[in-house]
């Protein structure tokens, strides 16, 4: 375990905690919100250090072995006795290492930065209720490459669930959006 984990968790763990001795400030209807992000958030924080400090105790044990032989021990393992793979023990051609090439990754960051701010400034301009469904449905097609039946569906009930829990259940009004808001005046 990385101690950059455990102290970027340890900052989050203080940011929320000073969130919520500034909230403590509030009335009581404005000190509701912060509430509800504010104590799971450190209880998730808590509960992270907890499993970073375990993790951290624990001995690692190396294991020098290759992939061929983990395969054939996992394959005895089910098989409830020893197997041996008849083949040559050659490692193949290619070796697949799982990193992603640094410029692969900028992209990918530039891309989520990009439907982020895009989300931000959507609800800035058109309000939440313009903005969740058109980011959902855009998000799930383009990113999670889902089907656009499945993107419409999910993007036009999770916005009903969250107007529900939201207009209706907690009775809190979200930001209507500055060209929504002159549109409609």
């Amino acid at each position: 375990m990385k101690l950059s984990s455990m102290v970027m968790t340890l900052v989050m763990l203080a940011i929320f905690v000073v969130f919520l001795v500034i909230a403590g400030g509030y009335p009581a209807n404005a000190r509701f919100m912060p509430l509800v992000v504010g104590l799971p958030a450190i209880g998730l924080c808590l509960l992270q250090l907890i499993l970073d400090i375990r993790e951290r105790r624990r001995v690692a044990v190396v294991d020098h072995r290759g992939t061929f032989e983990k395969a054939e021990e996992t394959v005895s393992r089910i098989a409830g006795r020893h197997v041996d793979f008849d083949i040559a023990h050659e490692q193949p051609a290619v070796i697949e290492t799982g990193v992603t090439p640094e410029s692969e990754t900028g992209r990918r960051e530039l891309v989520i930065w990009g439907y982020f701010l895009g989300f931000i400034g959507g609800i800035l301009l058109f309000g939440f209720w313009v903005a969740i469904p058109v980011f959902l449905i855009a998000f799930l097609r383009y990113q999670a490459q889902s089907s656009w039946r499945t993107s419409l569906i999910l993007g036009v009930v999770a916005s009903i669930a969250l107007f529900f829990v939201f207009e209706k259940g907690l009775r809190v009004s979200l930001h209507p959006g500055f060209v929504t808001e002159y549109v409609t005046d």
